[in-house]
């Protein structure tokens, strides 16, 4: 439940939800069902809009080891969302010598147009925050008492930032993959390389898939860290657990981690243990 005095907070971010909700398609790139590849080996995923179903040809089409996890994942028949929300649960600190505390994460992602709003709230302690990228804008808000700022982070590096973690989110949701302007490149048999192109910037990862088509990492050095008030650059990962759950028909990690690693010694910042209520086209931010 909702301290009462982060209630502001909280309509704020189900305001951003309305807003993305309302999006068009300015700057997107035209769907189409042909993947296309170009001289550099990436392909171009067979995205289109949403309600359109994911054949087995779509997949088939792209390298094997995220052919693999598509497949595990159970996306084939099913239909692109436009949209979807999910709750996460469990602890974050600001450094590797910080203590841990409770962090409950309600997210709303639309993918048909890049977006994503988390409203962020510690429970027990009077912190609240709302992690959005709307319009290809990057926003970390903060606020203590529900009205003293402690963050409030913007600019092109926690817009580009904010990109690389929409990108990390569609692990949530398999599906929303073949409704965003993808591109993919093979690296060996249990690697694949992922890149999008949005809102006038290119952001790159690197996925890692077991045997089984489980994804167990997720890595990308495009991606920045505020470190007492400066953005670094930052090899970002979440690496997954092997404990798989199924959420709305989709077969995705249980459990996840995020590390930081901003100066070559990587620390785990954000452990996940409850990924839950996962819903395709939901009103706004799930309660």
């Amino acid at each position: 439940m909702t301290i009462w005095f982060n209630r502001a907070l909280r309509r704020q971010a189900e305001q951003i939800v309305t807003e993305a909700k309302h999006l068009g398609h300015a700057g997107k790139v035209d769907s189409g069902a042909a993947h296309e590849t170009d001289s550099d080996g990436w392909i171009r995923i067979a995205h289109d809009r949403p309600g359109t179903v994911i054949t087995r040809e779509a997949i088939d089409m792209l390298p094997e080891p995220v052919r693999r996890y598509f497949h595990a994942a159970q996306v084939e028949g099913k239909a692109r969302p436009s949209s979807f929300s999910i709750i996460m649960e469990g602890r974050i600190r600001n450094d590797a010598d910080a203590r841990w505390m409770p962090m409950v994460m309600r997210q709303f992602n639309r993918v048909d147009v890049p977006a994503r709003i988390v409203y962020i709230e510690s429970p027990g302690t009077p912190m609240a925050g709302i992690d959005s990228f709307i319009e290809g804008k990057g926003r970390m808000l903060i606020r203590l008492f529900g009205f003293l700022t402690l963050t409030d982070a913007q600019g092109a590096a926690m817009s580009q930032s904010a990109m690389v973690t929409f990108l990390n989110d569609l692990v949530l949701c398999p599906a929303a993959c073949f409704s965003v302007p993808l591109e993919w490149k093979a690296i060996d048999g249990e690697r694949v390389a992922l890149r999008l192109c949005w809102a006038g910037m290119t952001v790159t990862a690197e996925l890692h898939i077991d045997e089984r088509g489980r994804l167990r990492n997720w890595l990308s050095n495009d991606r920045y860290a505020e470190v007492k008030g400066r953005q670094l650059p930052d090899r970002w990962s979440t690496p997954f657990s092997e404990n798989q759950q199924e959420l709305a028909g989709f077969m995705i990690p249980a459990a996840g981690q995020g590390v930081h690693d901003y100066d070559g010694k990587p620390f785990v910042y954000v452990e996940l243990d409850h990924i839950h209520d996962l819903v395709l086209e939901p009103e706004g931010l799930p309660q």
